[in-house]
C-alpha cells in the first residue's frame, strides 16, 4: 500500500524515524514491535500522522504533541489510543501476583468493623476471638476477649453453652461489641455488649469492660428471639438494633446511645421482616441493616444453616435482601414486595464449592459498602471461612453483590459472578492449578448464557479490561462484553490449550468505568468456536491525573465530608493497576491543603516500595481556592504498576487532591473529555500468548467517532459539567 504523508513544520527538518517490525509471536526486536498509523484529515487530501509505538512491555505514544490542534486534541488522543490500543496491547505483566488465591480464613456469623489501622474481625463460638488486619486478607489472631461466658448470661440462658453472632459498631466514643447467649433450638435468649475505647490490642484505651443485659426473650413468652443482633445509626444520628430468629422474624428496637441499653423515649419492637410460607419454616435471622443513599438496606439470612463437615450438603443457607425508606420500615424487595410479609430478594445462595454463603453483616469501609459472610468450603475442609465482598449499587439504589475480596480489589475472577445458565451443564466452575483461585469457567458455549460482574470502581475513566481465557480451539471465539449497557464484540484467538490459562493468554478490551457502581456482562458469541474465561483485571489509563480520592484503599486516611482525600502520618493509600506507560508527562507534581511540613512519597508495588518520587511539602506553592502545589520531581517508570502514596513526618492530616504529571508545552488537559470506544460491531483482538500474528492497521479520523464533552457524575448522581483543578466526586 502506498501512503503519501505530510509530516507537520516543526519534523520537516528532523531525520524520520519509523520502525515497522512485524506483529509475531518472535519478539526479536527488542525496541519497537508494532507501529499504528493514525491519520488526521487536512482540507487539501492529505493528512499528518500520530505514530504510536509499543514497546516489548507498556505502550509508548511519541510525537502527538503538535499534530493535532485546540480542544479535539485530548479527544483525538483518547479515542485514537483506544481504538487501537484492544488490538495491539499492553503490558501483560500485573503489577502484582495476578494468580490469587482465597485465604480461607475461618469465621461463622462473622462481623467487621474499619478503624484507623484496619479492620477488625469477631465471629461465633470462640469467647469474642478479636482478629485485626491492615488489608482485610492477612489476619493476626489476638485470642479470645473474654475468659468465660458472663455470669448474668445464665439468668437469661441457664443452659447457654457459648457466646455467638457478635456485631462489632463504633458510637459514643468507644467499639461496642453487641453479642448475645442462647439456648439451641428455644427462646431462652439475651443480648448483651462490651465496650473498649480502642480496638487495637497494645495501644491506649484497649480493654474490654462488659455492659451486662440489653434484651432478652423467654420460651413460651415471646414469639421472637433475643439473638443475631447487629445496630445501625440513621440519617438523623438515632441508633437501633435489629436481631431475631425464626418465629416471627427480624425485630428492631431503639437504642439509648449514651448507655448501649434500649432507649425510654421508644419502646416498640418493631416486626421488619418474617418469612410466612408453609415451606420456609419461618427460617430468617442474622439481620443486617445500613444506609445509603437515603435508604435502609436490611439483609437477612434465610434457611437451614451451620450443617458443615459430613452434613455439608444439608446446608441451605443463603442471603436476602430489602430497601426501605425509613429505617423502622416497611422494608421492600425488588419485585415491591414487603419482608414483613414472606418479602426478599436473593443476593447468594450456593455456588460451585460455596456452600451456604449467609449470616453477614453489612459495614462502611473508607469509600465503599462491604459485606461478610460466612459459607462452607465443600471441595476443602468443609467448615466455615469468611468472604469479604463489596456491595455494589446500582444507579436508582439497589443492591448487587460483588466479588469475594482476593487481595486485589480491581480484578474480578469471573466463577464469582452472577451466572445465569442457558443450558445446562453452560459455565461450569471448573478447577485448574494454571488458573487464578484455582478455579475457571469451562463451557461458555451457549448463546443466552450470561456472566455478570458488579464491581465498584473508585476512580471514574478509561480502563483496559485485562481478559484472561484459554482457546484450545483451531480458530477464534468472539465474545460479546456489555460495560454499563455499551456492548462490543471481542475476538479470542487461539492460545494452544485448553483449561490452562498463563499469564500472557489475555486480550485487552478498551472501557470507560464510572466512579461508584459498575456492571459488566460477558456473553458468548456462538461462531462455532469457544473460550473458556478465568479473570478479568481492570487497568486504568492514566494521561495526566490521578485524584487522589480515587484510591483503592489505605491505612491511616479518610474521605472528609467533602469526599476530599485526608491523610495522616505514616499512612498510605493504594492505587492498584495503573498503565504507567501512558502517563504523558514524566513531571509530577500534587495539590495539598493544610500541610506546610512532611513528606509524600509515590512507591512502587508496597508501602515501603522503591519511591518513586517524592514531594517536599514545605515547598508548596499556593495556587487558589485554599489549595497549594507542590512539585516531586520526575517519575520515570513503565508498565503496569500498583502507586502507594505515603506520608511520612506530617504534624497534622494533610488533605490531597490531584496527583499531576504535568509536561512543558501547555496542552488540553485529557482528563476533561470523557473518551468512549467505538463498539459499532468492529472486532477487538490481542495477541493472547503470542500464537497469533496481528496486523497494523490504519485508523482514519473520519471515520472514527469523537465522543461529545459529558459531565462527570458521582455516587450520588449530582452532575458537574466544568472541569475545574480539582473537584470532589463523591
Amino acid at each position: 500500500m502506498v501512503m503519501a504523508i505530510r509530516y507537520p513544520e516543526r519534523y520537516k527538518s528532523a531525520k524520520p524515524f519509523l520502525s515497522l517490525a512485524p506483529a509475531r509471536a518472535e519478539r526479536r526486536e527488542p525496541i519497537m514491535l508494532r507501529l499504528t498509523v493514525i491519520l488526521t484529515p487536512k482540507a487539501e487530501g492529505s493528512s499528518e500522522v500520530l505514530l504510536i509505538f509499543f514497546k516489548e512491555f507498556g505502550m509508548k505514544v511519541l510525537n502527538f504533541a503538535s499534530l493535532v490542534n485546540g480542544a479535539n486534541f485530548a479527544a483525538f488522543v483518547k479515542c485514537a489510543t483506544l481504538a487501537t490500543i484492544g488490538a495491539f496491547g499492553v503490558s501483560t505483566a500485573m503489577a502484582a501476583d495476578w494468580y490469587a488465591k482465597d485465604n480461607l480464613q475461618p469465621g461463622h456469623d462473622p462481623s467487621m468493623i474499619r478503624f484507623e489501622d484496619g479492620y477488625a474481625l469477631m465471629s461465633t463460638n470462640n469467647n469474642l476471638q478479636l482478629w485485626t488486619s491492615e488489608d482485610a486478607y492477612t489476619w493476626r489472631d489476638h485470642k479470645s476477649t473474654v475468659s468465660k461466658i458472663p455470669q448474668w448470661a445464665y439468668m437469661y440462658a441457664p443452659k447457654t453453652e457459648g457466646i455467638w453472632a457478635p456485631d462489632i459498631f463504633y458510637m459514643n466514643g468507644e467499639y461496642r461489641v453487641y453479642y448475645c447467649v442462647s439456648e439451641f433450638g428455644v427462646r431462652n435468649s439475651a443480648i448483651g455488649y462490651q465496650s473498649t475505647t480502642s480496638i487495637m490490642p497494645g495501644t491506649t484505651g484497649y480493654g474490654w469492660k462488659d455492659h451486662g443485659h440489653v434484651f432478652h426473650t423467654k420460651q413460651g413468652a415471646d414469639s421472637y428471639n433475643a439473638i443475631d443482633a447487629d445496630v445501625v445509626r440513621d440519617t438523623e444520628g438515632n441508633y437501633w438494633m435489629a436481631f431475631g430468629s425464626f418465629g416471627l422474624g427480624i425485630q428492631l428496637i431503639k437504642l439509648d446511645a449514651k448507655t448501649g441499653y434500649q432507649a425510654s423515649d421508644d419502646k416498640t419492637v418493631y416486626n421488619i421482616a418474617r418469612r410466612t410460607s408453609k415451606a420456609s419454616g419461618g427460617a430468617e435471622e442474622g439481620p443486617s441493616l445500613i444506609e445509603h443513599g437515603g435508604k435502609y438496606f436490611l439483609f437477612t439470612a434465610w434457611d437451614k444453616c451451620c450443617q458443615q463437615g459430613p452434613n455439608i450438603e444439608q446446608t441451605t443457607y443463603k442471603t436476602a435482601y430489602g430497601r426501605a425508606d425509613k429505617v423502622t420500615g416497611p422494608y421492600k424487595d425488588r419485585a415491591g414486595n414487603n419482608m414483613a410479609t414472606g418479602g426478599g430478594t436473593i443476593l447468594l445462595e450456593r455456588y460451585g464449592r460455596y456452600v451456604g454463603p449467609g449470616g453477614g453483616e453489612a459495614f462502611q469501609d473508607l469509600n465503599r459498602v462491604r459485606f461478610v459472610h460466612h459459607y462452607y468450603d465443600l471441595n476443602g475442609d468443609k467448615y466455615n471461612h469468611i468472604h469479604i465482598r463489596d456491595v455494589v449499587f446500582t444507579d436508582d439504589n439497589w443492591v448487587e453483590m460483588g466479588q469475594p475480596f482476593l487481595g486485589r480489589y480491581l480484578s474480578a475472577e469471573v466463577e464469582h459472578g452472577v451466572l445465569t445458565r442457558a443450558a445446562s451443564g453452560d459455565l461450569a466452575i471448573t478447577r485448574s492449578n494454571t488458573a487464578s483461585n484455582g478455579e475457571y469457567l469451562a463451557y461458555v458455549n451457549t448463546a443466552g448464557s450470561k456472566i455478570r460482574l458488579p464491581m465498584n470502581i473508585m476512580q471514574a475513566g478509561n480502563y483496559l479490561l485485562r481478559y484472561r481465557y484459554a482457546n484450545g480451539g483451531d480458530a477464534a471465539a468472539t465474545h460479546k462484553v456489555t460495560v454499563n449497557g455499551k456492548s462490543q464484540t471481542v475476538t479470542l484467538p487461539p492460545t494452544g490449550s485448553w483449561g490452562t490459562f498463563p499469564e500472557k493468554s489475555v486480550v485487552m478490551v478498551p472501557a470507560t468505568l464510572k466512579r461508584g457502581g459498575n456492571f459488566i456482562e460477558l456473553e458468548p458469541s456462538p461462531n462455532g468456536n469457544f473460550a473458556e474465561l478465568d479473570r478479568i483485571d481492570f487497568l486504568r489509563v492514566i494521561r495526566d491525573t490521578i485524584p487522589a480520592n480515587g484510591f483503592d484503599n489505605g491505612i491511616r486516611v479518610r474521605l472528609t465530608d467533602k469526599g476530599e482525600f485526608a491523610i495522616k502520618d505514616g499512612g498510605y493509600a493504594l492505587f492498584e493497576n495503573v498503565v504507567a506507560d501512558s502517563i504523558k508527562s514524566d513531571e509530577v507534581s500534587v495539590q495539598v491543603k493544610n500541610a506546610t511540613a512532611g513528606k509524600l512519597s509515590i512507591r512502587d508495588g508496597a508501602k515501603n516500595g522503591t519511591a518513586l518520587a517524592e514531594c517536599d511539602l514545605s515547598m508548596a506553592k499556593a495556587v487558589a481556592n485554599g489549595w497549594s502545589e507542590v512539585s516531586c520531581g520526575t517519575l520515570k517508570v513503565g508498565g503496569i504498576k500498583d502507586f502507594y502514596l505515603t506520608a511520612s513526618n506530617l504534624a497534622g492530616e494533610a488533605i490531597v487532591g490531584n496527583i499531576t504529571f504535568k509536561s512543558n508545552t501547555p496542552e488540553s488537559s485529557s482528563s476533561s473529555v470523557s473518551a468512549e470506544s467505538s463498539s459499532g460491531g468492529e472486532n477487538i483482538t490481542s495477541s493472547s500468548s503470542g500464537t497469533t500474528a496481528i496486523a497494523p492497521r490504519v485508523v482514519r479520523l473520519e471515520n472514527t467517532v469523537l465522543p461529545a464533552r459529558k459531565g462527570y457524575h458521582d455516587l450520588k448522581g449530582r452532575r458537574f459539567d466544568k472541569q475545574i483543578p480539582y473537584r470532589v466526586m463523591f
